[in-house]
C-alpha cells in the first residue's frame, strides 16, 4: 500500500513539474519544427525560401530599429504621451 502511496506521489509531482515546463517544451519543439522546416524549404525550393527569409530577417531588423527609436521619440517630445 505504501508503495502505491509514494507511486502516486512521484506521479503527481511529475505531472506538476510538466505543467510548469509545458511553455518551455512547446516553444522549443516549435523552434525545432521551424528549423527543420527552413531546411526542407530549403532543399526543395531554395530561391521562393531565401526570398521569405529576407523578407522576415528585414521586417525583424525594422522592427527592431523602431524599438530602438521610440524611447528617443519620446523624450525628444514629439510624439504625445498619456
Amino acid at each position: 500500500m505504501e508503495f502505491l502511496l509514494l507511486w502516486a506521489d512521484d506521479l503527481d509531482d511529475a505531472m506538476g513539474a510538466l505543467r510548469h515546463l509545458a511553455p518551455r517544451l512547446l516553444g522549443l519543439f516549435i523552434a525545432l519544427g521551424l528549423f527543420a522546416a527552413t531546411g526542407l524549404a530549403l532543399l526543395w525550393a531554395p530561391q521562393l525560401a531565401l526570398a521569405a527569409l529576407a523578407v522576415v530577417l528585414s521586417a525583424s531588423l525594422f522592427e527592431t530599429v523602431r524599438r530602438r527609436r521610440a524611447p528617443r521619440r519620446q523624450d525628444d517630445g514629439l510624439t504625445p504621451t498619456d
